[in-house]
């Protein structure tokens, strides 16, 4: 499991989906400019959905690794933990 981060940049809710190994999967609404940071598995999936009129739209597609938490960034990651949307997921 390792840890990663996700910001809505979009001015619209977006639902993040996340699919891995051993039936792990995470659904989460994301609210603009909100950080979320969360636990996968290294070989995870993931799917940014966004909402539109008639329904949701599949705006993003990629591996988790692209998530990755920069321990490099120290400020971004003391950011996220301060939000008050922050949820460690297990």
């Amino acid at each position: 499991m390792g840890d990663y981060l996700y910001t809505n940049s979009t001015p619209k809710m977006v639902v993040l989906k996340c699919i891995g190994e051993n039936h792990f999967y995470l659904e989460k609404v994301i609210l603009p400019s909100e950080t979320y940071w969360f636990n996968a598995p290294q070989e995870s999936r993931v799917e940014i959905w966004q909402m539109a009129i008639n329904g949701q739209l599949l705006s993003v597609r990629a591996d988790v690794s692209d998530f990755a938490a920069n321990a490099s960034d120290p400020e971004l990651a003391a950011d996220a933990m301060a939000s008050p949307f922050h949820q460690a997921v297990a």
